[in-house]
């Protein structure tokens, strides 16, 4: 498994999704999906918070506070910043995958390396809904196929 490649596909695909919902009003991003488990913000909002969340497990730092109904410019910047620092952190986590790691919230462990794709399956589900929204919105959905990002940047 080439982890680089699904974070910097990870990433990629969050921009994307990003770039999408930077068009939308803030009556848009929060208008509730009942069906998909919230609003695109708090998909967008939960992603961001799990992503940071079992980065902060695997590398020792102080995980976010959570917190619920966050301003969109502040998720954006949790996510993008997530992002950077999974990618960053790879060269240390990589080494080991094998390793268990607590996760609290299971009152489990699991290895590093099945968290880590964790965070990246989690992220693909949760960006679906969020393009829900925004193809509810009436704006044009991103393709992130990761094909397309192997196609653009492989």
């Amino acid at each position: 498994m080439q982890y680089g490649d699904l974070f910097e596909y990870n990433a990629w695909a969050n921009a994307a999704v990003l770039a999408a919902l930077d068009q939308m009003s803030e009556e848009q991003l929060r208008a509730e999906m009942p069906e998909l488990g919230g609003s695109a913000l708090g998909l967008l909002e939960h992603t961001a918070q799990v992503e940071a969340a079992f980065l902060s497990l695997m590398t020792g730092a102080a995980r976010p506070e959570r917190r619920s109904g966050q301003a969109y410019g502040d998720v954006r910047s949790l996510l993008t910043a997530t992002d950077a620092a999974f990618i960053a952190a790879l060269p240390a986590l990589e080494p080991r995958l094998a390793e268990p790691l607590e996760v609290p919230w299971f009152g489990r462990s699991f290895e590093v390396g099945q968290a880590l794709m964790q965070v990246g399956t989690h992220s693909v589900q949760h960006r679906a809904g969020v393009c829900a929204g925004i193809g509810r919105a009436g704006f044009q959905a991103p393709g992130l196929d990761y094909i397309m990002w192997l196609n653009a940047h492989r």
